[in-house]
């Protein structure tokens, strides 16, 4: 298979999820394509294709023969502003003629003055309209032009043919009367055409600004890293840009200003406000050694720190990736509403010829004629369909981010909603992962020295916290601990060494079954202390068991009342453990789990996880994201807890900064309420247009006499895109 290129698009011009189906269909016709990605609410495109095939010019190409305005995304600039302003303008210069347009024209419908005649009436009507469409709403006619010129049509095309055919059918009547001044009847629907667009450029208005507040999550996030910082060289102070800091330069953070990278503090010990990237509430007390991260808020005094990550290799920049890539990944239930707008528009005219059509055999006198077929055309809506999941990914994901809970897409938001079993690695997830030597017992207890150093000894050339625990309880007695020889580690059991000519064993009881220790004078003990959760770590010197320590891994404070909100949901909770049996059967007594496995090596959680999928379960996979790599890869969701390290990002598919178990709480719940609301969103767009186009073509005239006012059609449809991000926004509260 031929290698896959990715490519990151601001798209421009886009007026409908029908103009993102458009530039779907034009991309996927380029040979090399392999999937194209358009997101209409964030002006965003995703292109997977063949290098060797095509050229990164063509897709540009390609996107602007549509008539659409296509950079870079990593260049682009933040658009918002220009966005904001031109829909702000183009609204009120609309309303400032439509306002006087529609007055007169209900002044005229109850009473005429004298002074005012039909003709002096069109022509007023006339001259107000003209500046709302062919100024105000220059762009939807341009735009609408553009699609006839490529054989396509989008919401533009509808509103354009609908105020255009008002417009040009007053301006008929308009001419007519200096052909006969005295007509039967006069109806002029110059306001009508001026409403139209002035009502959808209202909409368009509280939509960009809508839009723009579900969106805020990234602006807030880059606005974190201040412009500044002070650099010390040569013992001397210096202010740069952050842009020019590099790894290895001394940074200067007074109290109250912003960490301007990431790095080791050197001196000083501070209190850090890391509560938007992580979601924590209370400063972080750090010390010499700690690591500060980039956007975070120095509280209460200075201190110098060493650049370990600057620009886009800080924790910042990659949580910037994280939540760019989520609002722009589409959930699943997102492909329904994107085949809908894709052949809406030609449906919609199709449906309005049609009311012409039936209206004209029925009676071709009614003023149904003109009004229900505009109407049809006017109240329409694809962008409501195109605004209903992303609008609420966008909020999702940002209310998300501002808690320190991290979303790779939408389709994970919905993947995690539909979880029903919830898979915890122990260490370090449910429990602390900060163990401590509690006792220990030798085989005699006049060698309790001996045990204590040839095992702190060949654990000194060993990484795994048990392994440092031991270690530093060794250090706080003050026994001098030797070279280890020939280390050898076996994931799962233990480690063996060389020390000052001894053979030393380390690790649990299979360890030292398998290389025929005899332990038995020790089991029952410390079967006796597993029982209550403890780890035990057995050691053997030269064929013979030396004894064991006793290791506790205290239970996280949160994890008993996050476990039974979890099983209160209905979802199905399982540990994991590289521990043994016993000391993994007591950690799930006290938090009531029934279901786990212990002694597993990481490649065979992974095997387990992907058996419970097979099963058909619906699997979350919570673990530390080093460690258990390879279980949150193979799980349906990968959630890694506190971390925020390469590893994490790149196995998991949710990121927890906060090493606390009820930041998943809160994902389940966010996650919930998103897909909740992007149902509500979804619902709405199409009971809206299953019922809106109906009673727009006259359905209720016949029965009732109510035929829907192009105007009425309109305030409508603007209405139903501004709802359906509003409702998205709640999210954010």
């Amino acid at each position: 298979m031929a290698k896959l290129k990715e490519l990151r698009l601001k798209i421009s011009g886009m007026h409908c999820a029908g103009c993102a189906a458009n530039i779907v269909k034009g991309l996927s016709t380029l040979e090399g394509v392999k999937q194209a990605q358009v997101n209409y609410a964030t002006e965003t495109a995703r292109v997977d294709y063949e290098p060797e095939r095509l050229s990164e010019k063509s897709i540009y190409e390609r996107i602007a023969s549509l008539g659409y305005r296509v950079e870079s995304a990593a260049t682009a600039g933040d658009t918002f502003a220009v966005e904001i302003h031109t829909a702000r303008n183009n609204f009120f210069s609309a309303l400032i003629f439509a306002v006087p347009a529609m007055v007169l024209s209900m002044v005229a419908m109850m009473w005429i003055p004298p002074w005012l005649s039909h003709k002096s009436e069109g022509w007023i009507l006339f001259c107000l309209a003209l500046p709302v469409l062919f100024y105000s709403g220059r762009e939807i006619f341009a735009d609408a032009w553009l699609q006839v010129k490529h054989g396509r049509a989008n919401m533009n095309s509808l509103i354009a043919l609908g105020s255009l055919t008002a417009f040009l059918y007053s301006s008929y009547v308009l001419a007519g009367l200096y052909f006969n001044p005295h007509p039967y009847e006069v109806s002029f629907y110059f306001e009508t055409a001026a409403a139209i667009v002035a009502l959808i450029l209202l909409g368009r208005f509280l939509e960009t600004g809508a839009k723009g507040k579900a969106r805020d999550a990234i602006g807030t996030l880059l606005k974190l890293r201040p412009d500044k910082a002070r650099v010390i060289k040569d013992g001397m102070e210096a202010e740069i840009d952050s842009a020019a800091i590099q790894p290895g330069m001394i940074i200067l953070v007074r109290p109250g200003e912003g960490i301007p990278a990431d790095g080791k503090i050197i001196d000083g010990h501070p209190f850090i406000d890391e509560a938007m990237l992580s979601g924590e509430s209370l400063p972080v007390d750090k010390k010499i050694g700690d690591m500060v991260w980039g956007g975070s808020i120095n509280g209460n005094t200075v201190f110098h720190f060493k650049v370990t990550g600057a620009g886009s290799d800080t924790f910042l920049a990659g949580v910037v990736r994280l939540v760019t890539e989520a609002q722009n990944r589409k959930a699943p239930v997102q492909k329904l509403a994107d085949r809908v707008a894709g052949i809406f528009v030609p449906i919609v005219l199709l449906i309005a010829t049609a009311t012409f059509v039936v209206w004209f055999v029925i009676d071709p006198h009614s003023a149904m004629l003109l009004k229900a077929p505009v109407a049809v055309l006017i109240i329409a809506c694809p962008c409501a369909l195109g605004l209903a999941t992303p609008t609420a990914i966008l909020a999702g994901t940002g209310r998300a981010a501002r808690r320190g809970i991290y979303f790779r897409g939408g389709d994970i938001l919905e993947n995690t909603v539909k979880a029903n079993q919830i898979i915890f690695d122990k260490t370090g997830t449910l429990t602390e992962g900060r163990f401590e030597v509690i006792s220990f017992k030798s085989v005699d207890d006049k060698s309790d020295e001996s045990l204590f150093q040839l095992t702190a000894s060949a654990e000194s050339g060993s990484q795994h916290p048990l392994a440092k625990a031991i270690v530093e309880k060794a250090k706080s007695q003050n026994i001098e601990l030797s070279r280890a020889n020939h280390l050898t580690e076996s994931p799962g059991f233990g480690l063996k060494a060389e020390i000052d000519g001894h053979q030393v064993i380390v690790g649990n009881s299979a360890a030292m079954r398998r290389d025929g220790i005899d332990i038995e004078s020790l089991v029952e003990a410390a079967d006796e202390e597993m029982g209550k959760g403890r780890t035990v770590v057995f050691a053997a010197a030269d064929g013979a068991a030396l004894g064991y320590f006793v290791l506790a891994d205290k239970i996280k404070d949160e994890a008993p009342e996050v476990i039974n909100k979890i099983r209160q949901s209905g979802r199905e909770v399982v540990m994991l453990t590289g521990d043994n049996h016993k000391t993994a059967k007591g950690v799930a007594r006290a938090l009531g789990i029934d279901r786990f496995e212990a002694g597993l090596k990481p490649e065979l959680k992974a095997t387990i996880v992907d058996t419970y999928r097979r099963a058909g379960k619906n699997v979350i996979m919570v673990g530390d994201g080093i460690n258990d790599a390879p279980a949150l890869a193979a799980a349906d969701i990968g959630v890694a807890l506190g971390s925020g390290t390469d590893v994490a990002i790149e196995s998991a598919d949710i990121i927890l900064v906060r090493n606390d178990l009820r930041a998943l709480l809160e994902a389940l719940d966010i996650s919930q309420m998103t897909f909740k609301t992007i149902k509500q969103n979804l619902f709405w767009a199409f009971f809206y247009n299953i019922v809106a186009i109906p009673i727009a073509a006259g359905a209720l005239y016949p029965l009732f006499g109510f035929g829907l006012s192009p105007v009425i059609a309109a305030g409508a449809m603007a209405f139903s895109s501004v709802f359906v991000v509003t409702n998205s926004l709640r999210l954010l509260r």
